[in-house]
């Protein structure tokens, strides 16, 4: 049996990876929150990780484009759109969590964007109007994160489902990264608001929401016909 095989076939150890960083920062809460806090501040390796991981998903998804032999022989439906929407999703999601590199470039905030922007930062997330969409980001997160990591998923394991998103040319994470945003999801919900530092699960939450989809992505990138439901079982590269 070759890696790829491996790759799709034995999501236990995509389990295992995910619950160990669930347990990793759920025990860091509870016993060292002051040294979590240190991690997970502001420009803190916790936010710098999650912008690369989340900038590396933007490159894995267009590899996915490229590579997979399934978009290309599509005849019907949609072939490439929603694959480079989730490229294009995932460079937004990495320019967000550095606001485009305001600090590191070092450049201001124009004036317009300082008046409706809550932190005064360069970026979309902290505008009051984007902010409370749907009840505020955390609530649309927390959907999106069950929505790609869970229902669409699930709902991919019925033939209908495969054919949807087939259709549509929708990549679906494997089933085996369930938790990698379930997880994400749970971790957010348990911790908001209870501890000192209460952005902390915040910041935790997307770290561990860049990770789920750094390994969709780069599962997608190494075996994107997974993605599509239409593996051949002695092709690897559909």
């Amino acid at each position: 049996m070759n890696a790829n095989n491996n790759l799709s076939r034995g999501p236990v150890l995509q389990v295992l990876l995910s619950a160990a960083a669930l347990l990793l920062f759920s025990v860091w809460v509870v016993y060292d929150a002051p040294s979590l806090h240190t991690w997970v501040g502001e420009d803190g390796p916790v936010e710098t990780l999650s912008a690369i991981f989340f900038g590396i998903s933007s490159l894995g998804f267009l590899v996915v484009a490229a590579r997979s032999k399934f978009l290309r022989s599509k005849t019907y439906g949609l072939r490439y759109p929603m694959v480079l929407a989730w490229a294009l999703l995932m460079f937004v999601f990495m320019g967000e969590e550095i606001s485009w590199g305001q600090r590191i470039f070092g450049f201001g905030t124009p004036e317009a964007l300082l008046e409706i922007n809550h932190q005064g930062e360069f970026n979309l997330h902290n505008i009051e109007f984007v902010d409370n969409f749907m009840g505020g980001k955390y609530r649309y997160l927390s959907i999106m994160m069950l929505t790609t990591g869970l229902v669409l998923p699930l709902f991919a394991l019925s033939g209908f489902g495969r054919r949807v998103i087939q259709w549509w040319g929708f990549p679906v994470a494997p089933i085996g990264y369930s938790l990698a945003f379930v997880g994400a999801y749970i971790y957010g919900k348990y911790f908001h608001g209870i501890t000192i530092h209460s952005n902390n699960s915040t910041e935790v939450r997307e770290f561990l929401m860049s990770v789920a989809m750094l390994l969709f992505s780069l599962h997608g990138a190494i075996r994107p016909c997974d993605l599509f439901r239409a593996c051949n079982p002695l092709s690897s590269r559909q």
